[in-house]
């Protein structure tokens, strides 16, 4: 594999382009699970435990994406997380919980999350308009979504009081919330732009600014893995 080769596969667009074709491979397996007669597994409740684990890798996917736009901007304000707290290593590439993340990226931007799309109308003078969706992703949510996931996805504690209702109760429950999380997911992320901010190496990583490329997706055919994807840059002001 040539060095160009390499390089273009590590470009921010295309490791974003990647991140979501696999979130619309997992929103697809998820699908499958609530579709079937009778259990993929032959045991529901192991469908079920599947299902939540795949909706919990789609809000890390999410995550991990968000911070692709903004990268070095996350980078150093890690860095500084790690001057105001020893024991905190700082180092980006190892931060794995998809919760202290999403906390960490609404700080350093306004536009960590992505926006969800409208239906797209073409102005008279030939600008394509995006209305704004009634679908809004906040971080709050998907951090809800992914400790949820996490809670049908692990085993219980065995000696705690009622554990045995508390299970029963739970995957008794469990289509409906599995359902009702995938839906809210598809609702973000199905139709969407993600915005990145321009940034000076050194600079604070909290400096506001305003968006310099997005980047549009559309999931577009549920049954199959493939998407639309579409990089777009700002347009200078002295141009405007």
């Amino acid at each position: 594999m040539t060095e160009s080769v390499v390089a273009s596969m590590r470009k921010p667009s295309e490791v974003y382009r990647k991140q979501m074709i696999e979130a619309k491979r997992r929103m697809r397996t998820i699908d499958r699970i609530l579709a079937a007669r009778k259990p993929l597994s032959g045991d529901l409740a192991a469908d079920h435990e599947l299902g939540f684990i795949q909706l919990r890798k789609i809000v890390e996917l999410m995550t991990f994406s968000c911070i692709v736009a903004d990268e070095e901007r996350y980078q150093r304000a890690r860095e500084l997380d790690a001057v105001a707290n020893k024991r905190d290593k700082g180092d980006y590439a190892s931060d794995w919980n998809a919760g202290d993340i999403l906390s960490k990226l609404v700080k350093i931007s306004s536009h960590a999350l992505p926006k969800p799309l409208g239906a797209m109308e073409i102005q008279s003078d030939g600008v394509k308009h995006f209305s704004e969706a009634k679908a809004k992703a906040t971080h709050g949510r998907l951090i809800e979504i992914y400790k949820i996931a996490g809670g049908f996805a692990h085993a219980p504690n065995p000696f705690k009081p009622g554990v045995v209702d508390q299970e029963r109760r739970k995957q008794d429950k469990a289509k409906t919330v599995l359902q009702k999380e995938l839906a809210y997911l598809k609702s973000i992320l199905w139709e969407h732009v993600k915005i990145g901010l321009p940034w000076t190496p050194g600079a604070d990583p909290l400096e506001v600014a305003a968006g310099e490329r997005a980047w549009l997706v559309w999931f577009g055919d549920k049954n199959s893995n493939d998407i639309k994807f579409l990089q777009a840059d700002a347009i200078p002001q002295s141009t405007l």
